[in-house]
């Protein structure tokens, strides 16, 4: 019978993980940004349609962001999985499902985007019961791994990549990792890291409340938050609403 992980254990493959797209993107990172600028290269032929259809606030690289990271991040995870329930990109590895959800955010709706994410149950694992929601997504997998003689549920791993930039510009104000605890860490994480959302039945991921892998945490701060990309010309505070005296979060490439 398959065994079951620990929380601290849970938490070091969520980390190792993290620090693999955190790899694959700054790997890439040139070309991801090449393929999101590269919408307003032929800004005239949709953007009349585009604007007549969404509000002026809408992100208008909501759909366009997901292609290039799931051409960057398919030369890498080389096992997509087809399951109809899941993030925006889904992959198998040996030992894990992963899940990232690619989130993008206009400048006008900042204050949304400070410290906290839009989720669906769609893309987690976690209890949502504090706003009557069920997640949709199992803690682990009926797929097994083995390590050290022991066989093991694949679990739920699920990340975000979180975007805030000018409208139809190719300014990026910041650009986030983000990794949302796996179910089984609810007693560890609490009801505390979810905000209300905008409507009756949506939850947000407030990852403000607690940027940390907690149980990781015990000898040095590991943040369950980066930023991948982070303007000069503005503080951690104003971005994403968390103190740089309380949390220094890692910036990777600053512009």
């Amino acid at each position: 019978m398959a065994k079951k992980l620990t929380q601290i254990e849970i938490e070091k493959l969520e980390f190792v993980h993290f620090e693999r797209i955190r790899y694959y993107f700054l790997d890439n990172l040139q070309d991801i940004l090449k393929g999101l600028h590269s919408r307003l290269e032929i800004k005239n032929d949709w953007y009349p349609q585009f604007i007549s259809t969404k509000s002026n606030v809408a992100s208008d690289l909501e759909m366009g962001a997901e292609r290039i990271f799931h051409y960057v991040f398919s030369q890498g995870m080389k096992h997509p999985n087809s399951s109809p329930i899941g993030a925006d990109l889904m992959y198998e590895t040996f030992d894990s499902f992963i899940h990232i959800d690619i989130k993008t955010i206009s400048e006008s709706n900042w204050g949304d985007y400070k410290g906290k994410i839009a989720v669906q149950p769609n893309q987690t694992s976690y209890p949502l019961s504090k706003y009557g929601l069920s997640p949709n997504l199992p803690t682990y997998y009926s797929k097994i791994f083995e390590k050290h003689g022991k066989k093991y549920n694949k679990p739920t791993l699920t990340y975000f990549i979180y975007a805030l930039h000018k409208h139809a510009s190719k300014e990026i104000y910041s650009m986030l990792l983000v990794c949302m605890p796996n179910g089984e860490l609810y007693n560890v994480y609490g009801d505390k890291i979810l905000h209300a959302g905008k409507t009756k039945n949506s939850v947000r991921y407030a990852f403000k409340e607690e940027p940390r892998f907690v149980l990781l945490s015990s000898e040095r701060e590991v943040f369950r938050v980066e930023f991948l990309i982070k303007s000069k010309n503005y503080t951690q505070r104003e971005l994403i609403g968390v103190p740089e005296e309380k949390h220094k979060i890692p910036v990777w490439v600053e512009i």
